[in-house]
């Protein structure tokens, strides 16, 4: 009999308890009772030594694409299976394996459902899944951040911070290049990294830029699309802020970041990726 452990991030601003009691009901009706329901923080993420040591083999996780990262990243090298739902604001890593669909309606096409490998970006001592941005205007990260909490009161001091930020910064290029941007967008594909380049020359920019990050994805701002590659090396005046699968980071000027793949299974609803 395999056995299954549901994690479930209860400080996330998404997180309801009517449906994480749902997707349980559902998992088990897919086959995939679970044993345990981890409610992060208040417990701690498991490793790949604590659930060979209860005999897990399969994890299902209910949270945003953060705290997906912290754990995949932990469970390189497992010898079991994850399955990520959409539990968190932007999902970005769920709408890539199931597309842009409840947890339930996932749970429910795991009968035939894929095993897969997907690519991912390292440098800057971070692993990201979902992309990598460098650049003055991570700024909205934290923008973001009271958007999803409705801190009303915490927006009114860091829309203004974000703009000026924006505006203010030199910005960062690719090493070999001299045209600047206001951030830099990584994205892992099958194969190699898509790179985008900000846009920020003017007020229309600016104003659909901010919609973007305050809509919902920041890869929709205006954008010069700058190629693909294995290996991308960036440049800036000293530190850069970065976001990684929406945490943030930094980077130092001459960073390099490349394109692999995580060593872990996940299991995926939708079909492959171009």
């Amino acid at each position: 009999m395999r056995k299954c452990w549901l994690i479930v991030n209860i400080n996330s601003g998404s997180y309801d308890a009517d449906a994480c009691d749902s997707i349980d009901a559902a998992l088990d009706a897919a086959g995939w009772p679970c044993d345990r329901i981890v409610r992060f923080p208040d417990d701690e993420l498991p490793d790949r030594a604590s659930l060979d040591a209860e005999g897990v083999d399969r994890v299902a996780i209910f949270t945003g694409d953060g705290t997906i990262n912290s754990l995949a990243t932990a469970l390189e090298g497992w010898g079991g299976e994850l399955l990520v739902l959409p539990g968190g604001t932007l999902n970005l890593l769920s709408k890539r394996l199931h597309g842009d669909r409840p947890a339930e309606a996932i749970v429910a096409d795991l009968l035939h459902a894929r095993t897969t490998r997907i690519p991912v970006i390292r440098g800057a001592g971070v692993t990201a899944l979902v992309g990598v941005i460098l650049g003055p205007t991570t700024a909205w990260g934290e923008v973001r951040e009271k958007m999803r909490h409705f801190d009303v009161g915490g927006l009114v001091e860091t829309v203004p911070a974000a703009w000026s930020e924006t505006l203010g910064e030199d910005g960062v290029r690719l090493a070999g290049s001299d045209t600047r941007y206001p951030a830099l967008n990584l994205t892992p594909l099958a194969d190699d990294i898509l790179v985008q380049g900000f846009l920020a020359d003017n007020a229309a920019h600016l104003l659909s830029h901010g919609f973007a990050w305050l809509g919902g994805d920041f890869r929709d701002g205006p954008h010069d699309d700058l190629g693909r590659q294995a290996r991308v090396t960036v440049a800036g005046d000293g530190t850069i802020g970065m976001l990684y699968d929406g945490e943030r980071g930094e980077a130092e000027s001459g960073a390099s970041f490349a394109h692999d793949t995580l060593d872990l299974t996940l299991i995926a609803t939708d079909t492959p990726e171009a």
